[in-house]
């Protein structure tokens, strides 16, 4: 039964996730609020799981590690936000979202700003005309480039149009054969497991 039961219930919660969306009425209104449910839950325990690794790594490296100031104050920052939120809610005007607003978001933008230099580098690096398709991709990445910077339009006007259309005609196609893709490989998935061929997420 170690394994025999996960496998039962996969199966008839994948076949009641079926039914939901080929039959209408209460019952079937009720089994998608319960899925929902499911859900939420799973995402909570999945926070908590979150909290605690992070806890457990800040205090590891807190009582082991010489550079533990990076954690204290990652610490102190959490505690503070929650005590925070508790004490007085995390509505607009409340210290936890002016510490939100006015701390985590320039911090947040800082961060993204490095790393827009971090991929413009690795781009360039990797950017080396060595076959036909990578010399469109290159064309292709300067034009888009050139079509979001004031600079581009200055050079011709037609650049911002010519890296609009990149971007909803071939961009847009290949990623959506991508997802289409992957939506198949997830419903393969989602098959295979609820027919017991795939056992790879039991354990012994």
């Amino acid at each position: 039964m170690k394994k025999e039961l996960p496998l039962l219930l996969g199966f008839f919660a994948t076949i009641g996730w079926y039914l939901e969306f080929f039959f209408a009425g209460t019952f079937f209104e009720n089994w998608k609020m319960f899925f929902t449910t499911g859900f939420r839950s799973v995402a909570i325990v999945t926070l908590l799981v979150g909290v605690v690794n992070v806890l457990k790594v800040n205090y590891s490296r807190i009582k082991y590690n010489n550079d533990r100031w990076f954690s204290v104050y990652q610490m102190l920052i959490i505690i503070v936000m929650i005590v925070f939120a508790l004490l007085r809610g995390t509505s607009p005007g409340t210290p936890f979202d002016a510490m939100f607003t006015f701390g985590f978001v320039p911090l947040d933008a800082t961060v993204f700003s490095l790393l827009a230099f971090y991929v413009a580098s690795a781009s360039y690096r990797s950017f080396k005309i060595k076959s036909v398709e990578s010399a469109f991709l290159l064309i292709a990445a300067i034009l888009i480039m050139l079509s979001k910077m004031p600079l581009g339009e200055a050079m011709w006007s037609k650049i911002p149009v010519i890296g609009e259309w990149i971007m909803d005609g071939p961009t847009s196609a290949g990623k959506r054969a991508i997802l289409f893709g992957a939506f198949l490989g997830g419903l393969t998935m989602m098959i295979r497991i609820a027919f017991g061929l795939e056992r790879s997420h039991l354990t012994e």
